[in-house]
């Protein structure tokens, strides 16, 4: 079975310390939206597949989302639990990676586009989108228009931020650390209801203050 190694690694949602448990399912990459690449991470060529993610959360039907975690790899079907977080708790550079996904995830068509996304949104992550060429994250083997769309999603994005996107942060990388990809994902309807009960909860705690 082949390991897909997704963005998406935290999916951004919820509220640190005091959110509650939910069960991220990853359904795998959309064929017509992915595509395999070779990268260069911290250093080690890695053969990944890029692109839009399937997600459900809680049993509620399948999102898109985009992974932010290199560190580790999911298979399909794969179902773990993970903290929703809102994205502004991420950083700058998951705000910026946040309008990528929320202004061009609904655009794409094609296999070169979905994996342009995604390169552009692990750069961002990791290099805060200095270009492929240098940092802990670079291309190694991609093809031409696919390197193309990606450069051109960066420069787009520049100074450009959004904070309507959740992070899913795996609770637990699995008895190796090795599995339970984090990821970022437009809000949907699970989403927001297990983000409002962190809210809720947290504002009850400083209640009781």
């Amino acid at each position: 079975m082949k390991f897909n190694r997704f963005i998406g690694a935290s999916i951004l949602v919820g509220a640190a310390a005091f959110a509650q448990a939910d069960t991220l399912t990853f359904k795998g990459l959309d064929a017509n939206k992915s595509q395999d690449v070779t990268i260069k991470y911290d250093g080690a060529n890695l053969t990944v597949s890029a692109g839009l993610a399937r997600l459900s959360l809680n049993g509620a039907p399948d999102h898109f989302g985009l992974c932010v975690d290199l560190d580790h790899w999911n298979t399909n079907g794969l179902s773990y639990e993970v903290n929703v977080k809102p994205i502004g708790q991420q950083g700058p550079n998951a705000t910026r990676a946040a309008y990528l996904l929320n202004t061009f995830s609904s655009t794409v068509t094609s296999k070169a586009q979905g994996a342009a996304l995604q390169l552009a949104v692990w750069d961002v992550i990791y290099d805060n989108g200095d270009g492929f060429a240098e940092g802990r994250f670079r291309t190694q083997s991609v093809p031409s228009d696919t390197l193309a769309a990606a450069n051109t999603y960066l420069q787009q994005s520049v100074s450009q931020t959004s904070s309507a996107a959740v992070w899913y942060e795996a609770r637990s990388h699995g008895p190796l650390g090795k599995s339970n990809q984090n990821f970022m994902a437009v809000p949907e309807p699970a989403s927001m209801i297990a983000l409002g009960a962190g809210l809720l909860a947290l504002a009850r705690r400083r209640r009781r203050a």
